[in-house]
């Protein structure tokens, strides 16, 4: 069983259905009330707060017991692990992302939380 999240940011004033949002950003379509978000620097980031944790190839990271995949797009950052890990990872990963401007989607409990104003990362 695989706990995921996603990570993008709206342009101001707008917000849409947030499945509808998540479903077509994995599919890679364009979305046009998302704007362009730093993937690069965002994994860069990952890995930093990930300690303990070791990158294999370009998406993947584990750690002893646990293992999670990126998928990154023009404007979205979506993570995939196993679900014993979804705690520690959330923990460790939810308040830099969302320093990116970027909110968290948490697709299994349907909830949205905003990202914050951008800080200098």
């Amino acid at each position: 069983m695989s706990f995921d999240i996603g990570f993008w940011r709206y342009h101001e004033g707008a917000e849409e259905d947030h499945v509808a949002v998540y479903a077509a950003l994995l599919d890679g379509e364009d979305v046009a009330a998302v704007q362009q978000i730093d993937t690069a620097a965002m994994v860069a980031t990952l890995g930093t707060v990930l300690k303990g944790w070791t990158r294999e190839g370009e998406i993947y990271w584990t750690s002893p017991q646990h293992r999670m995949s990126a998928q990154t797009g023009d404007k979205l950052l979506a993570l995939s692990m196993n679900f014993g890990a979804a705690r520690s990872v959330l923990l460790k990963v939810s308040t830099p992302m969302r320093r990116y401007g970027c909110g968290l989607w948490n697709p299994q409990m349907n909830a949205w939380l905003p990202g914050y104003d951008i800080a200098d990362n």
